[in-house]
């Protein structure tokens, strides 16, 4: 009887110990995957950064020309043309749409801009 109860003893402890391994292991890799997210964070691809400016100065350029501040719709919409080109050399193949509206569109501004 005592061997069995040994037996048990031992086995509930060795059982302890491998959840207990589990456990750290786990929570180890949450750690590192919290690091790595926190960090992929900080380092955002440059045409991330240059895609969200272009959209930006779009809806600015499309603001101010429906309030009439063609001037400013016109930097804006230089702005976004630059963007958008800059966008298609960075990524070759792609954009190519978005760069020929924003150039569309600074051309009907500048047009509006020139008979006002």
């Amino acid at each position: 009887m005592d061997d069995l109860l040994m037996k048990l003893v031992s086995a509930a402890i060795t059982g302890g110990l491998i959840a207990l391994v589990g456990y750290a292991s786990v929570a180890r890799r949450r750690r590192q995957a919290a690091r790595a997210e926190a960090a992929g964070t900080v380092t955002e691809d440059p045409t991330q950064a240059l895609l969200r400016r272009a959209e930006e100065a779009d809806r600015d350029r499309d603001e101010l020309a429906a309030q009439g501040r063609l001037p400013e719709a016109l930097d804006h919409a230089r702005e976004a043309a630059d963007l958008w080109t800059a966008l298609t050399q960075a990524r070759i193949g792609r954009f190519q749409g978005d760069r020929q509206a924003a150039l569309r569109r600074l051309e009907e501004l500048r047009s509006r801009a020139g008979s006002a």
